[in-house]
């Protein structure tokens, strides 16, 4: 991604909780229309993070900058938050018995009303929520709720938008129509993102960098390839997807991995670099998943079609620059 001077950024952020450090060190850069993922499990602090760049929560050491502007510390402020800065929290915060619509015009309600209502019209069209205008709050889908907070936020046109667990506790439909939703609101507004997650999937596939944290430091950033395929520690490996570790590949004390699909079968048993028998097959929809087991330890690969089955005897291979070293 080309770069551009950051419009946010974190320098040293560190916040404690009584005696739990909650963020230390945190170094952080957002650029002019970047996404940036943050990955990490419950508890790492991804949340408090989100807050203290919103401008909700002061940070015990180090600053936070907009636009290279140092921010005042939230307990001085009247109101907190920050008016270029958009944080879209898990409760929504919308008018529970106002109408999508709305909702989305009280953002807007200092304006004209012609551009008002061609606004409205705009962010319900570009949200897919054309066929809920009309429908309170209350009554709404998880995923119709989270896209009305999105199109709320919009329309006061930030800078920033942060987004707390923005696929959390939706179905599989639901997440894609947000995905969609979310897709056409960032090329149409050209708006700076951070997303935090505690799901691999949504980082890889919406970042254009991750950051991934863990107990409250930040110990890989990259774009999604990077993080993917060159992960900083196991924990990173582990965490972005499945891996297979290959004992007798471990060298000097250096561990090797390898992701289940670079691995294929072959039935040229003098080509293959290990083998056993079939354990169990999992079917994931758009592949199989073929768990194997030998006296050394069991490995993992996928297949698209369904031509082994359990018991049967197996010979895999996979080439030297698939390996991934710890």
């Amino acid at each position: 991604m080309k770069k551009t001077k950051p419009t946010l950024r974190a320098e040293s952020v560190s916040r404690n909780f009584g005696t739990n450090t909650v963020l230390s060190g945190i170094e952080l850069t957002l650029g002019a229309g970047e996404w940036l993922g943050i990955l990490g499990e419950s508890g790492s602090g991804k949340s408090t993070l989100l807050r203290i760049l919103g401008r909700f929560l002061d940070q015990d050491q180090g600053s936070v900058y907009f636009k290279e502007e140092k921010l005042k510390p939230v307990s001085g402020e009247l109101m907190p938050g920050h008016g270029s800065i958009k944080l879209i929290h898990q409760e929504f915060e919308l008018f529970p018995n106002q109408t999508v619509e709305e909702n989305i015009a009280y953002s807007l309600r200092f304006y004209e009303p012609e551009y008002k209502a061609e606004k409205v019209t705009e962010l319900l069209d570009v949200a897919g929520l054309g066929y809920v205008k009309n429908q309170k709050a209350k009554l709404l889908s998880g995923g119709e709720k989270q896209r009305t907070a999105i199109a709320k936020a919009l329309a006061e046109q930030p800078d920033v938008l942060l987004l707390d667990e923005p696929f959390a506790h939706l179905d599989n439909h639901n997440r894609r129509v947000l995905a969609d939703a979310i897709e056409s609101m960032r090329k149409q507004q050209q708006m700076s993102c951070i997303f935090v997650t505690h799901e691999a999937t949504d980082a890889l596939a919406w970042s254009d960098r991750i950051a991934v944290l863990r107990n409250g430091e930040i110990i890989q950033i990259g774009t999604p390839q990077e993080v993917y395929n060159q992960p900083a520690n196991s924990y990173v490996a582990e965490l972005t997807g499945d891996i297979n570790w290959i004992d007798q590949e471990t060298r000097g004390g250096t561990k090797f991995f390898i992701r289940p699909e670079k691995i294929k079968p072959t039935r040229h048993p003098e080509k293959s670099k290990w083998h056993g028998k079939v354990e169990a097959i999992r079917f994931h929809g758009n592949h199989w998943e073929i768990r194997c087991v030998n006296k050394s330890g069991k490995l993992s690969f996928y297949r698209n079609r369904m031509d082994l089955e359990i018991g049967q005897e197996v010979f895999l291979t996979y080439a030297a620059k698939d390996l991934k070293s710890i």
